[in-house]
């Protein structure tokens, strides 16, 4: 903090503070970072333009904060305007005494509801996913096949009666694929939850799906190309519902548990010490 002697004779308040000068460096430098994660599944060429932003938004940053220009002074507000300093209190916190709640909320569902809802919801998602498969004439495997498809490599040049077929390595790689999305997500959820208001189903059926399909569209193209080439956005979509309400369903009918029981017994023990 400095003070302004050319200020002290006009200003009631001379007062002024060092502060790093507006600069449009980072938001063109963030512009250099976006074209090149934009050229890495589209063009290079976007990569290559976006690495030459990147330097020369470097080099103008860097430019300007080494010279005397990289700092201006700003004026402080008047000291009646400014926040008042914070008074510690003195008064003695109460004991907890039997009957009070010490913790909010006083009951949760348990975290292993999130997972068996995460594998209910999953094998509901399945049925969804093979009912798209029977109707729109493609075959049984072909959704199994689409989510495979994100590791085997073979699976891109495939046509869509190739992929209509059954394959064994196809299934188990689907069957992992879905497994372990569905495990994460149902524990991710369980988790959450106690922090969440409202109900599970409101969360699970409604918000997460919204939320999960529009990670999914926009990062489908990288994830797996395949499926972004094939898949049917409408029963797409459709699963997500399916999936997010039956997990918040068999949440909702999970036993709560005192949230207390959630604490690691370290932290109860200095809680109550």
């Amino acid at each position: 903090m400095t003070e302004s002697s050319s200020n002290s004779e006009t200003s009631p308040h001379p007062e002024t503070i060092a502060m790093p000068r507006p600069t449009a460096w980072p938001m063109v430098l963030a512009a250099g970072v976006g074209l090149l994660a934009l050229g890495i599944p589209t063009n290079m060429i976007f990569s290559l333009v976006g690495l030459g932003i990147i330097i020369t938004s470097l080099y103008g940053w860097f430019g300007q904060l080494l010279t005397e220009e990289a700092e201006v002074e700003e004026p402080l507000v008047a000291p009646e305007l400014r926040a008042k300093p914070i008074k510690p209190s003195h008064k003695r916190v109460l004991a907890a005494t039997p009957g009070q709640r010490l913790e909010l909320p006083e009951k949760v569902h348990p975290y292993s509801a999130g997972i068996k809802g995460g594998l209910a919801g999953g094998a509901v998602m399945a049925v969804v996913a093979s009912m798209y498969g029977l109707f729109s004439g493609r075959g049984f495997w072909y959704p199994i096949n689409l989510l495979a498809a994100m590791i085997l490599p073979d699976f891109a040049d495939n046509t869509i009666a190739e992929l209509a077929q059954f394959s064994l390595a196809a299934l188990i790689i689907g069957v992992v694929i879905h497994l372990a999305t569905s495990l994460m997500v149902g524990l991710f959820f369980g988790v959450l939850l106690p922090t969440l208001p409202s109900s599970p189903v409101f969360w699970g059926g409604v918000v997460g799906p919204l939320l999960w399909s529009a990670f999914i569209y926009a990062f489908m193209g990288v994830l797996n190309p395949v499926m972004s080439q094939y898949v049917s956005w409408p029963w797409f979509i459709a699963s997500q519902f399916a999936f997010g309400i039956v997990m918040g369903l068999v949440v909702v009918r999970s036993e709560k548990i005192s949230a207390q029981s959630l604490t690691p017994a370290t932290n109860r023990e200095s809680h109550d010490g």
